[in-house]
């Protein structure tokens, strides 16, 4: 939630904000593999995993920080891809909008674990957690656009709850373990929903398009397909940061 700040207190803020990182800092950036198919993005102890959503279908695994690729795959199944996450102790979870279906495999090789029906565009994955890397994972997240929902679902696809987003896209989700929030890109902007849907905080995308997502260890990745990029920033617990805005101006970020 944005609160008005005195004059006094924001000149405070923006001199603190100068040595401190702030909420959609960047820190990085690389050229995705998949370039403007980009359509997911999984975060894994050391490695940052990609999908291509194209009918191919192919999964990359990389260097999280350079974008080095180490190796791809293609994944098992016939459809279009989205949505992509990652659970100890080496799944992906990855959503195929051709067929309604998620399916869980091993990260490495891509060969299928299981699956099920989510009956929906699994747009988005994310994998509800306790630690980073997917440690703890005891739900999946999922979204889909058409009804703009959040899904809730056991590991064996039973859906727990569902709640309406405020924001409509077919884009990818990330789940915050440490402030219990599920990211997601929406239009030029990122929004972080609590788990009941509601909007709780937001910042500017890095750039067009954020169409995958995904958290580890106070960063977030951010897959734009508007230019086929992957930009690493900053994601602090509680927000109490502020950016600079522009010249005279500062932006504060609360929870």
């Amino acid at each position: 939630m944005k609160k008005r700040l005195s004059i006094a207190l924001a000149v405070v803020l923006l001199t603190a904000a100068a040595a401190d990182a702030y909420l959609g800092q960047i820190q990085t950036s690389f050229r995705s593999p998949a370039a403007a198919n980009t359509r997911g993005l999984a975060r894994a102890a050391g490695y940052l995993y990609v999908v291509d959503g194209t009918d191919r279908g192919i999964v990359y695994r990389m260097n999280p920080d350079t974008g080095k690729v180490y190796d791809w795959y293609v994944v098992q199944w016939d459809g279009n891809n989205s949505g992509l996450a990652f659970s100890t102790p080496s799944y992906l979870w990855v959503g195929c909008i051709s067929n309604d279906t998620v399916y869980r495999t091993r990260a490495f090789t891509g060969s299928i674990h299981s699956s099920w029906g989510a009956g929906h565009d699994p747009f988005g994955i994310a994998p509800r957690s306790t630690g980073d890397s997917g440690k703890g994972t005891t739900h999946i997240f999922t979204t889909d656009n058409l009804p703009d929902y959040l899904f809730t679902h056991r590991l064996n696809g039973n859906v727990l709850n569902s709640f309406p987003l405020g924001t409509r896209s077919r884009y990818d989700c990330a789940f915050d373990w440490r402030n219990n929030l599920v990211w997601r890109g929406g239009g030029d902007y990122i929004y972080a929903h609590t788990p009941t849907g509601s909007i709780a905080a937001s910042f500017e995308s890095p750039a067009g398009s954020p169409r995958g997502l995904a958290y580890n260890n106070y960063r977030l990745w951010i897959a734009c397909t508007g230019n086929s990029y992957i930009y690493r920033v900053h994601c602090p617990r509680d927000f109490f940061a502020v950016e600079p805005a522009s010249v005279g101006r500062v932006k504060a970020l609360f929870r």
